[in-house]
């Protein structure tokens, strides 16, 4: 049996779309179906009862609201994969979505925030142009309320770039001693920046990321976020997909995947006592290439995803100013190892030179 897959662009700015098709692909193979790649062309069905189903993976709402129209005008009916609780969003699929439980993750986000006696909590780095970021953002708000929290909207720091929600930021700092980042790389971007300016994380401010990316765990100090697990965001799409196929009857149905809270350093490592949540138009498409903060922190990513043992060994050489030569003596295989291995980071995060590959290992300390 087939099973239609159709994604947003994938690049150094969207490797969670890379890793949402890892999963489809492992759960499609351990169920036996095909993975089709969906471009507009008519759908084999096999039985009587077969849904024209395709798996739509995207992360902007341009590009969610565009393809599930054009789906839906060849009479073909698209599952959103990776979308957040947005009503928007939700009304776009006769079908259904699969994506993030985000209510309950800021909902517990702020709990524990309340149960640490850090009262004073702003949400920094949202982008008007990703959806889950704006979902994000309410939900802070609307949940800051239930909390009895003095939140509003003004303490949501959002804009086209890390730089510029910054800025924004600097005039009120003073007055948060937490802050919820819409990601991982609003969150390593924010640490750094604070950083610089002699504010100490948790001791002045605790930081908490979304994502539960490499470089959260790897940087010091190392931040608690949010985990996205976008593997298994694919594997249940595949779930939900086989779900709406051996059921007619049901027309639509989604799956939200928790989020857990992962503890570090950034808020002291305390310990969680978890409760039960008591939850009471068109946009322009997301271009992350466009801030270097972030690119830098995705291209770091990047290279701690596909390290091994040598080659951090050749980065820890390169830090320390070693040749290429000395470094091939010391771990004992050829100079054309070591080139290659370099030229393969290189390519991996899109740099340029061993220089801008040394200045990103020592700006986010990772090793």
């Amino acid at each position: 049996m087939n099973i239609y897959v159709t994604s947003e662009q994938v690049g150094l700015e969207g490797y969670w779309i890379t890793d949402i098709l890892a999963g489809i692909g492992k759960e499609a193979l351990k169920k036996n179906l095909n993975v089709v790649d969906y471009n507009g062309q008519d759908l084999e069905v096999d039985g009587e009862f077969a849904r024209p189903l395709v798996l739509a993976v995207g992360y902007s709402s341009q590009w969610m609201e565009s393809t599930c129209n054009k789906m839906k005008n060849r009479g073909i009916e698209p599952l959103l994969v990776n979308a957040a609780q947005n009503n928007d969003i939700q009304a776009l699929t006769s079908a259904g979505f699969v994506g993030f439980g985000i209510k309950k993750a800021i909902y517990n986000v702020l709990n524990y925030l309340v149960l640490a006696r850090r009262n004073r909590v702003a949400f920094f780095g949202g982008h008007d142009e990703t959806h889950s970021d704006n979902v994000k953002a309410e939900e802070f708000v609307t949940l800051s309320r239930h909390f009895g929290l003095n939140v509003n909207n003004s303490d949501v720091y959002k804009d086209i770039s890390l730089s510029d929600c910054a800025k924004s930021f600097e005039m009120s700092m003073h007055r948060y001693n937490a802050v919820i980042c819409s990601s991982d790389s609003a969150a390593i971007f924010l640490l750094k920046w604070l950083e610089d300016r002699n504010i100490s994380v948790p001791e002045d401010i605790f930081i908490i990321g979304f994502g539960n990316s490499a470089v959260c765990e790897a940087i010091k100090p190392s931040i608690t976020t949010l985990e996205s697990d976008y593997v298994e965001l694919g594997r249940q799409a595949v779930k939900l997909h086989q779900f709406l196929q051996r059921n007619t009857d049901i027309s639509c149905s989604s799956v939200l995947v928790d989020c857990p809270l992962i503890e570090r350093n950034s808020t002291g490592c305390l310990k969680f006592k978890k409760t039960l949540p008591q939850l009471r138009h068109e946009l322009s498409m997301p271009l992350y290439d466009a801030d270097p903060d972030i690119m830098m922190i995705l291209q770091t990513e990047e290279l701690l995803r596909m390290w091994d043992d040598i080659d951090r060994s050749i980065i820890k050489g390169l830090l320390k100013g070693k040749t290429i030569v000395a470094i091939a003596e010391g771990l004992f295989i050829s100079v054309s190892a070591v080139k290659y291995r370099i030229k393969k980071m290189l390519t991996t995060a899109n740099l340029q030179s061993k220089e801008e590959l040394v200045h990103i290992i020592s700006r986010y300390n990772v090793l």
